[in-house]
């Protein structure tokens, strides 16, 4: 999805925000490049700052007006409030678990306020079909998407679709309980090669939360 950010883009959209929410105006290119340097981003060069700032424009985050070159920067119109910066940690795996998940921000996904149902909501990217035929809120979950993971709501139902790290990995499927102490993890797939996952309270796993909405990725 080309609205994504890098965790360096997320800074500077940031200071930029930041320096107007308490300068009431909007910060030059230079007074861009000093704030950034004190948060750790190396920038030699006023260039690196508006190659920044151009991305910036390019994935919707802001605007340059003509005619005001020092503080020509504009935030899209409320940004703030009407969208929320999701962090995408990694890749979880649609299929069996074979892909590692949650080790670190790949970049951010700016995504409308309306959609998210708290600010804990994270972003992982989905490797493989075996949900490809699996729909949260009317869209279907396939190969390269992003799904929304809420971790604040644990009562799980069946029929939930859960991100699931199992030994150290990670997968997403249908929740169903298979028994007392057993809980079942189902696909939902063209593809019949795709089994359940049966998993007991001796099993090393743990539910990271719901799947509560799926960004199509498109190439």
């Amino acid at each position: 999805m080309d609205n994504i950010l890098t965790q360096n883009e997320e800074k500077v959209l940031r200071t930029i925000q930041k320096f107007f929410e308490t300068k009431s105006l909007m910060p030059t290119v230079r007074e861009i490049k000093d704030e950034v340097k004190k948060i750790g981003i190396t920038v030699n060069s006023l260039g690196a700052i508006f190659r920044y700032i151009k991305l910036l424009e390019e994935k919707g985050y802001i605007e340059r007006e003509e005619g005001r070159k020092r503080r020509g920067i504009k935030l899209v119109g409320g940004m703030k409030d009407m969208f929320r910066q999701v962090p995408i940690f990694g890749a979880i795996n649609a299929g069996n678990p074979n892909i590692f998940a949650l080790d670190n921000i790949e970049g951010y996904l700016r995504v409308s306020s309306r959609l998210l149902p708290n600010k804990d909501v994270f972003g992982l990217r989905v490797s493989g079909d075996s949900m490809n035929l699996c729909e949260v809120k009317g869209t279907k979950i396939e190969d390269e998407d992003f799904i929304l993971i809420d971790p604040n709501d644990q009562e799980y139902k069946d029929g939930d679709k859960v991100a699931v790290i199992i030994d150290g990995v990670a997968t997403v499927k249908i929740f169903k309980r298979t028994g007392r102490m057993q809980i079942g993890l189902f696909p939902k797939s063209t593809n019949p090669i795709h089994k359940p996952i049966y998993l007991t309270p001796q099993d090393n796993f743990i539910i990271k939360g719901k799947v509560v909405g799926v960004l199509k990725h498109f190439s």
